[in-house]
């Protein structure tokens, strides 16, 4: 009778899980709430997906566009604003509900802060996280610059309140805090000041977390010595996976077509608390993804590569190579694989141009190319591309704009795909 009963509560949850991954955005049809005299209008939420879809960090370069899935729509970060879409290819707007408000200043309830207010002017960004109906994000204290505080507003952008001081004087002096969302914690590192993650000078050991929705303090996850070592963490379920780089240390990696990298990559299970060496042959951050079972990474001119978690078996799966290109970033997605590759450039003054040249190359599970897209406009040192939401693919023409540009999947494969601009 037990095993009867096991194996139909199994069938219905691989059943929910095949129902709720079949979702559409163009079938999404809920009643909107609108805000008194403002142009935003917040969907009633979405809750086919299960709550991790949405609390889950962001992987690979996306972590620094400040971009957040939520059932109630799209977040993103922008120049101090946080911005609101109902799916992603229509218009952002400013989560703000006042009326006749100007949306320019420190009044809009959509301002949280410009970048070197908030952390360090070194700093790329903050990051956004979702979690039971409510925006999260951290900043430090406007009173003393060293505290630390975790703060949440609701979902329209009313009603900021300081959750607790989750790191202070004690922890914070001679440093700085990096850290990500990931299912209901904020976890993060204490970085010596003026050094990024992965520098010879970072004296922090302990990787610490703090929960979201109490009033209890932090703690240390683990102590251990490739804390201080990696240059990034990605958090994946009940994993964190850290990269430390294994050839000659530079801090300006767009010198990556000289002095090509490799890293290792640890895997820490927050259940056990054990650190394990998976491999000293992986990619960066920004070309790696993760499931519950398997690592991909793309290694530029090289190729792509899957290692099984388990058995910490890896493969090497196809060869890619992109002529003229001195860097790239891939994304890894359950339809398509994306790759940005950037092209080294000149001004008129004869100096070296970085970013200036990007090509999107959309390719499909087997690694095959099925489209490339100059995307020339776009200057974002990260990539423009932002996410996948299914029907659409996003992309940002800079650093200081939201989303501003989609291509449409159904393109995808034919000569129409093209950069299709975001308006009124």
């Amino acid at each position: 009778m037990n095993k009867k009963l096991y194996l139909t509560v199994a069938v219905l949850l691989i059943l929910c899980f095949v129902l709720s991954s079949c979702r559409n955005e163009t079938q999404i049809s809920f009643t909107p709430t609108n805000t008194v005299e403002s142009d935003l209008v917040i969907l009633q939420p979405d809750l086919s997906l299960p709550d991790e879809y949405y609390t889950s960090m962001n992987q690979g370069a996306r972590v620094w566009h400040s971009y957040l899935n939520t059932p109630y729509g799209k977040y993103h970060y922008v120049d101090g604003f946080i911005l609101y879409s109902q799916y992603g290819n229509s218009k952002f707007v400013k989560l703000c509900t006042k009326a006749e408000c100007t949306h320019t200043d420190d009044d809009c309830d959509a301002y949280l802060g410009k970048i070197d207010q908030i952390v360090p002017t070194n700093e790329k960004t903050i990051q956004l996280g979702y979690y039971e109906n409510n925006i999260y994000y951290v900043e430090r204290s406007k009173k003393n610059g060293l505290d630390w505080n975790l703060i949440k507003m609701n979902m329209d952008g009313t009603e900021r309140q300081l959750v607790k001081t989750f790191a202070t004087v004690s922890l914070t002096q001679g440093k700085r805090c990096l850290g990500f969302f990931h299912s209901g914690y904020y976890y993060f590192v204490m970085i010596n000041a003026g050094q990024e993650m992965g520098s010879k000078y970072n004296t922090d050991n302990n990787f610490y977390r703090v929960k979201l929705d109490d009033y209890s303090e932090y703690e240390s996850v683990i102590s251990h010595d490739v804390i201080p070592e990696a240059c990034m963490f990605t958090l994946v379920g009940d994993n964190v996976f850290f990269y430390v780089r294994t050839g000659p240390y530079n801090e300006n990696y767009k010198l990556y077509d000289e002095n090509p990298a490799e890293y290792e990559l640890y895997m820490l299970s927050l259940t056990d608390k054990n650190m394990r060496l998976l491999t000293d042959k992986w990619a960066d951050y920004r070309n790696s993804h993760f499931d519950w079972e398997n690592a991909y990474c793309y290694k530029h001119n090289d190729g792509f590569y899957e290692l099984n978690l388990t058995s910490e078996q890896m493969n090497k799966v196809a060869d890619f190579k992109i002529e003229d290109a001195w860097g790239s970033l891939a994304y890894f997605y359950p339809d398509y694989n994306y790759i940005i590759a950037f092209a080294k450039t000149s001004d008129s003054r004869g100096y070296p141009r970085y970013f200036d040249s990007q090509t999107l190359y959309i390719l499909d599970k087997q690694y095959h190319i099925l489209n490339s897209c100059i995307i020339d406009a776009l200057k974002l040192d990260t990539g423009c591309f932002i996410d996948d939401t299914g029907i659409s693919v996003l992309l940002a023409s800079s650093a200081h704009k939201p989303i501003d540009f989609f291509i449409y999947k159904s393109d995808i494969g034919t000569d129409n795909v093209k950069l299709n601009e975001i308006t009124d």
